[in-house]
């Protein structure tokens, strides 16, 4: 079964950072309608004062058993307490008032992220995670397609109604595998009554599957939050249909799926990989061509993710640009049309997280705020893990908010330092240059520049690869800076088909489809090729499972430091988070 595991979310704009102070700074310039505009050279995100204790509670909780209801709201007072206490004192004036308010409010941000947790993903333990045969009636959150002659359907749930003496699983999410023959079929965000065997999660064993695919897939859902499974299962009738909205989603998704193939009939491999970078739908990939785009570190490609919502936000934003809308009518609608894309697509929980970061960068234009990347990411994040405390021990949250956190506090001073050093023709004045020599010298700061911001995301990125994927892919660094403008350009190819298509222009959808295929073909032969030159990649892990998270805690600290410093350049700071990971690497991890 193929699962598009986790990605890495990136972004190309970046800005610098300082997170010593609580204060927002303006930036110096208004941004343009760039998809992250690099705000100025101090960003500063006052709700990491209750993010990172919030984090730190939700990681304390995970280590617990269930915490009683009493206990529960003996912490809810406790936080609202120490939360009240330390607004009071930030607005008083005085030595120990500075001192004392913060500890309050990290003491706040912590209860609250260690009772969120428990309420809103209680741990089971006990006869409550022993398998047993159930009826519970589940939500379907996202269906798996099935393999060629393959006799179950599965997919992922959220259990919503079950007997008396089971209610501490309701809100449970769970992987279920039914039998197809006897079963009805589901559809997305329906409501079902399901009967199997619940267990907690461990290996799912499918005939004709490798056990390194198996493990993968363990680790993906392990990654996604779920520690149950209902397996053997039946189901056994429709409790209640989608919505209504959710039906028009399902509708229009086919007629997009309708324009995206046509005249591309012939062409099905690349088909199936063009479907999947607009629409999310799982991508028919050769066991060589998964493993080629794994190791590489460019398998993000494949699903809608920051990359993807990004691009479209991009293409959205420039077509209402171009009808001479107001900034803020711009943002309403491109805002909407964005959300509505995410749901057709699935509303899988990469790319709503990624509208959740564009949504609070573009918002601040509405209210008419000055636009901070840093301050938009840290409100994305602490919302997310509000919604879903369970998120922060996936890869795909740890992973894209650690690389977008790095792109903007460090790409730009790195990149401005590499591009100080590129100066061709330095001993003919720029004024006899000419156009080609112009030309020469923006593509190069360009090049440059996208060079640093695809070495600060692999640097990023390196703890949780190895933590959930067991990979170490220095050859990402490479595959990235080719792989992502060429998907990039793909993606835009698709969104031009589908504007095409939807206002019955179907020659314009079939010349951006043929150009999106001639795309991905490309796109196809260069990771394969790539993946046979030497150090590449290396099947590595961790020596110890607690590595994983402090190495990352530690690198995100090293970057943070060295921000917080502007990155003197006499210490060679911005070499810290590669020497940081270079230690990890020699120290913690064990190749082959």
């Amino acid at each position: 079964m193929t699962v598009r595991e986790n990605e890495r979310e990136t972004s190309l704009n970046t800005a610098s950072i300082s997170l010593h102070s609580p204060t927002l700074i303006a930036p110096g310039q208004e941004p343009s309608c760039q998809f992250m505009p690099n705000p100025g050279p101090s960003l500063r995100a006052p709700v990491l004062w209750l993010l990172v204790p919030f984090m730190a509670g939700i990681a304390v909780a995970d280590g617990r058993p269930t915490t009683s209801g009493f206990a529960i709201i003996i912490l809810v007072g406790l936080s609202a307490g120490l939360g009240l206490v330390g607004s009071w004192l930030a607005g008083r004036t005085g030595r120990t008032s500075r001192w004392l308010w913060p500890w309050a409010m990290i003491g706040a941000g912590t209860l609250a992220g260690f009772v969120a947790l428990h309420v809103r993903s209680p741990r089971l333990a006990g006869p409550e995670a022993a398998p047993r045969e159930v009826v519970v009636e589940l939500e379907a959150d996202q269906l798996f397609t099935p393999a060629p002659g393959r006799k179950t359907l599965s997919g992922l749930g959220r259990i919503v109604a079950t007997d008396r003496h089971l209610t501490t699983l309701i809100g449970q999410r769970v992987y279920f595998s039914a039998i197809k023959k006897i079963s009805v079929s589901p559809a997305r965000a329906g409501r079902y009554q399901v009967r199997g065997v619940l267990q907690p999660l461990a290996s799912i064993g499918t005939k004709n599957t490798d056990t390194e695919t198996i493990a993968g897939f363990q680790r993906y859902l392990e990654s996604a939050g779920i520690r149950l499974t209902l397996n053997r299962a039946q189901v056994i009738r429709e409790v209640r249909a989608p919505g209504r909205f959710r039906q028009w989603c399902a509708r229009t998704e086919n007629r997009l799926e309708t324009i995206l193939r046509h005249g591309i009939e012939r062409q099905p491999a690349a088909t199936s990989l063009y479907l999947g970078m607009l629409l999310g739908e799982k991508a028919a990939l050769s066991a060589e061509q998964q493993n080629a785009f794994m190791r590489s570190g460019t398998f993000h490609i494949f699903s809608i993710s920051g990359l993807h919502v990004g691009v479209i936000a991009s293409a959205i934003l420039a077509l209402l640009q171009l009808l001479r809308l107001s900034r803020r009518i711009a943002t309403i609608i491109g805002l909407t049309i964005l959300w509505l894309y995410v749901q057709i697509t699935g509303a899988s929980v990469p790319a709503e997280r990624a509208f959740l970061m564009i949504a609070f960068l573009f918002g601040s234009r509405l209210f008419r705020l000055p636009a901070n990347s840093l301050a938009a990411l840290t409100a994305a994040a602490f919302l997310t893990l509000w919604l879903d405390p369970q998120q922060l021990f996936s890869a795909g949250f740890q992973m894209s908010y650690a690389v977008v956190t790095a792109l903007i506090v460090m790409s730009a001073p790195l990149a401005e330092r590499w591009q100080a050093n590129w100066q061709p023709w330095r001993d003919l004045p720029e004024a006899d240059w000419g156009w080609p020599r112009h030309w020469a010298a923006g593509l190069g700061r360009k090049i440059i520049g996208a060079w640093a911001a695809t070495w600060v995301a692999l640097i990023a990125s390196i703890p949780s690869s190895i933590g959930y994927f067991r990979l170490c892919s220095p050859g990402a660094l490479l595959a990235n800076l080719l792989i992502i403008p060429l998907s990039s350009l793909a993606i835009i190819a698709g969104f031009a088909s589908l504007m095409g298509g939807l206002g019955g222009l179907t020659g314009v959808s079939l010349v951006f489809n043929h150009a999106a295929v001639v795309i991905i073909l490309t796109m196809d032969w260069l990771v394969l090729h790539g993946t046979e030159l030497p150090g590449i990649y290396f099947v590595a892990q961790f020596t110890a499972s607690w590595i994983a998270p402090v190495a990352l805690v530690l690198l995100l600290a090293v970057i943070a430091t060295g921000s917080s410093l502007h990155w003197p350049r006499r210490w060679g700071a911005t070499w810290w988070p590669a020497l940081t990971v270079m230690l990890i690497l020699f120290f913690g991890v064990k190749f082959g």
